[in-house]
């Protein structure tokens, strides 16, 4: 029996920075299968400080008539801050759909995106150790083209199920921080073997000092022992580490190759893949490196100051 590809919905989410939110609805136009696709454009209401002038063009951007199946625009009249917006505007959009694509507007999507996003959201829809489907992926190593399970998440466009982000919302695991009182090892294993402190992350949001969505559903998927599917090679490229973005510095550290082809392969047994998770630990490890060298650069910048880092490491450890 011939299984019919249904299209997912999208929601797109925008605010201040049109140039951004225009290259990325030009990338989904690109996609053939987005002309068959429901499409929401979310933009949260400007805050204090806002530039109103760049607020009312990502408007305008969200306005102009895109190719799509459908549009239908958001406009939040108050700013609600990126958390609530979208924890929020998703929750709203599960009511009438039962799975979702998810975009920001600093993305910039390959050509076979919806493809690959459209064939894992059919797949595994009934299959509920899967949580998340994810379209970025890290550089990955002896990995030939088509998908991996994994168990950790990225935000950078990504797709759920309805019934998986009830759970989410309704266990309170978008408000609530479960991570900190859990064992060592289990915090150690959350933050991706101590490689990357999502669980910061979580705290600072408690203490008022981000506004964060995406640790508190890598909290949930996590609680719940819940699976991942990456691509081996990215259909996503994140365009938001140019300093415009609320949490993003200025870096090249995330930069990994396009993928133009159709991924055609997923797995049809739930289980981690060991290559593609020592491939991601790798790079955390990398990632982690490149950070340190880059903090401490003054100290490796002459044999002189090198020795002066060393002697202050030597007596600190005798301390």
């Amino acid at each position: 029996m011939m299984v019919v590809m249904e299209n997912s919905t999208i929601l797109c989410f925008g605010f201040d920075r049109p140039m951004h939110l225009e290259r990325m609805l030009k990338s989904l136009e690109a996609n053939q299968e987005s002309i068959n696709s429901d499409v929401y454009i979310c933009i949260d209401g400007p805050a204090e400080g806002t530039d109103k002038e760049m607020h009312s063009k990502t408007v305008k951007v969200a306005k102009k008539n895109w190719n799509f199946k459908s549009k239908e625009l958001i406009l939040r009249e108050r700013n609600l801050d990126c958390r609530t917006n979208i924890i929020n505007t998703i929750t709203e959009l599960f009511k009438i759909n039962d799975r979702l694509i998810i975009l920001e507007d600093d993305l910039v999507l390959g050509p076979n995106f919806l493809s690959y996003m459209n064939g894992a959201l059919n797949k595994y829809i009934n299959d509920k150790k899967m949580w998340c489907i994810n379209a970025y992926s890290y550089p990955q190593i002896n990995l030939k083209a088509g998908s991996s399970i994994s168990k950790y998440i990225s935000p950078w466009g990504w797709g759920t199920w309805s019934d998986r982000w009830e759970i989410f919302v309704n266990e309170d695991y978008d408000k609530k921080n479960f991570i900190s009182s859990l064992s060592e090892d289990d915090r150690k294993e959350f933050n991706v073997n101590n490689l990357y402190d999502w669980e910061d992350i979580i705290v600072k949001n408690e203490m008022g000092k981000i506004s964060a969505w995406d640790a508190y559903w890598y909290q949930a998927v996590f609680m719940n022992k819940g699976l991942t599917l990456y691509p081996n090679k990215s259909h996503i490229r994140n365009e938001g580490f140019d300093g415009t973005g609320m949490h993003c510095s200025s870096t090249n550290d995330w930069i990994t190759p396009m993928n133009k082809s159709i991924t055609r392969r997923y797995p049809n047994k739930i289980k981690l893949n060991k290559l593609f998770m020592f491939n991601t630990l790798s790079f955390y490890r990398y990632y982690r490196l490149k950070r340190y060298i880059r903090f401490h650069r003054s100290k490796f910048s002459s044999f002189k100051n090198f020795s002066k880092f060393l002697r202050k490491k030597a007596k600190d450890l005798v301390s």
